[in-house]
């Protein structure tokens, strides 16, 4: 109602005389959604990620002291606090912590809408941190929040401490307009960077209050650029796991046994060529693979198209390196739907500085591979280990130890009402038609949700764009992105619907 300066929230869909009336309402009100949210980063959630950005809330693989020296229940106690503080309508906030788990923060805020909707929206996120890693510009560190050129620096920043801040800084942004929305909830963890190990159990123990839901939202992901709303369409699974080569009890004189004994090192590199062709980067066995549908590789056609080249510029190349293929829908296929292996650690050699002229007894390598979203990762985690212990060259000592092995995502078809409000809000808030990518990384607990709530809508998104280097330096946050994608949030949010 225009002369009433109200915002129109009835259905219209089939009111062909209002339409234009229903479709400018919805603009002023995807406006005021976005200058709110403005409203809330600049007066509260900035400042809280950059207490968060302080803590050095490493994940449990990266600090084994991590329970004793409690910066992940910091973490959450900090996060609680704020909530508490933001005025939120019927909101609840519990830490939950189980003897040896990391703790998780349980959110729900009562629904404002007269709908009684059967399901609830979900949130999702997390608030442990990779290790600080090296190569940080002089102006900017891991633990020192930086704002420069748009950008928030620090670690945690984009991945993903702000997606607790924003989920909530959108309930709120709603409320504060008058905008009915229905229950929300969620999970927030310290354990992303570790696996997730303890989620699982969390998700079980809080299963009644959680109760059924009908809308996902996790903020973990990545976009191709920022001049659109991006929402991930599939995510690939991983294995991961350290290989061993032993070949001598103690280390002895490269001159002496050199040309006698195998070098550990060698038999790694035969390993890793039974899985990998080492001059194109393929994985070989067919049990790691998937078929590539139409569909799929007609979707990243679109995508290629839209980025261009800047999908190669988005990586800090070194010298004249080039990429394993110069075809930009290939290399979306090659980092979406197809495996891929990295050896990510070595154990057993010395700093280049202090290597003398010694064979090494042992080498370990430490691997991860990326697995296509429809790939089983329990049976490829099996076949990995028969491939690589199977008869040993020179009968050599070959261990391998599965560390990881978790499930991709595909996301099945949208219903007509989220594409609705993704379309909505993109073209509102960027002018540009929304974008739907797969992504070459895990959030294994997605495909958790996607069995758990078979009902249930999806929005993967994230600000994780290009220069973001999340796990690397400088990571950052690009600000103005990561309001538009609040605002759009809590957009979708208020057009929730139930079928």
């Amino acid at each position: 109602d225009r002369t009433a300066g109200k915002i129109c929230r009835g259905d219209y869909s089939r009111c062909v005389e209002h339409q234009s009336v229903y479709f400018e309402g919805i603009e002023f009100m995807l406006k005021k959604i976005y200058n709110k949210v403005t409203h809330e980063w600049d007066t509260s959630v900035e400042e809280a990620l950059k207490s968060f950005i302080r803590l050095p809330a490493l994940s449990p693989d990266f600090d084994k002291k991590w329970e004793e020296n409690g910066v992940l229940l910091k973490a959450l106690e900090d996060a609680q606090a704020w909530a508490e503080k933001q005025g939120i309508k019927g909101l609840r906030c519990e830490i939950i912590k189980d003897d040896g788990f990391t703790p998780c923060l349980f959110v729900e805020v009562d629904a404002t809408s007269d709908k009684k909707f059967e399901r609830s929206v979900f949130f999702y996120g997390h608030l442990d941190k990779q290790p600080p890693n090296e190569g940080w510009d002089p102006d900017k560190s891991a633990w020192e929040p930086v704002i420069q050129n748009g950008r928030l620096y620090g670690r945690g920043a984009v991945d993903d401490g702000y997606a607790f801040y924003t989920s909530l800084a959108a309930v709120k942004a709603l409320q504060t307009l008058g905008i009915p929305h229905p229950r929300c909830v969620g999970l927030f963890e310290t354990c992303e960077e570790s696996s997730s190990r303890h989620y699982e159990s969390y998700l079980k123990e809080a299963e009644q209050k959680l109760g059924d839901i009908g809308l996902v939202i996790a903020l973990d992901s990545c976009c191709g650029d920022y001049d659109r709303l991006w929402v991930t369409s599939s995510l690939r699974g991983m294995l991961g796991g350290t290989i061993e080569v032993r070949t001598l009890n103690v280390g002895v004189h490269s001159g002496e046994a050199s040309g006698i004994v195998p070098e550990s090192f060698m038999i790694v590199r035969r390993l890793l060529d039974r899985i990998e062709d080492s001059r194109t980067g393929e994985i070989i066995p067919r049990v790691f693979q998937t078929k590539i549908s139409e569909e799929i590789h007609k979707q990243n056609v679109g995508v290629a198209e839209s980025l261009g080249d800047r999908i190669f510029a988005a990586y800090p190349w070194h010298g004249k390196t080039e990429p394993l293929t110069k075809d930009a829908c290939e290399a979306l296929l090659n980092r979406s739907w197809r495996p891929e292996l990295t050896v990510t650690g070595v154990d057993g050699m010395p700093s280049v500085e202090n290597a003398g002229n010694v064979m090494r007894p042992y080498t370990t390598v430490k691997i991860g591979m990326r697995l296509p979203p429809d790939v089983d990762a329990e049976k490829a985690s099996t076949a990995l280990e028969e491939i690589i212990t199977a008869e040993p060259p020179f009968n050599a000592d070959v261990k391998y130890v599965p560390t990881v092995a978790s499930n991709g995502w595909s996301a099945k078809a949208a219903a007509p009402w989220i594409t609705k409000a993704f379309e909505k809000a993109s073209e509102t808030y960027w002018g540009n038609k929304p974008a739907y990518m797969g992504l070459g990384a895990s959030i294994p607990l997605v495909k958790l949700f996607s069995e758990k709530w078979p009902h249930a809508q999806f929005m993967v998104s994230g600000a994780l764009g290009p220069n973001s280097n999340a796990h690397g330096p400088n990571e950052s946050l690009h600000i103005e992105y990561c309001k538009k994608q609040t605002a759009s949030v809590a957009y979708l949010i208020s057009q929730y619907e139930e079928h």
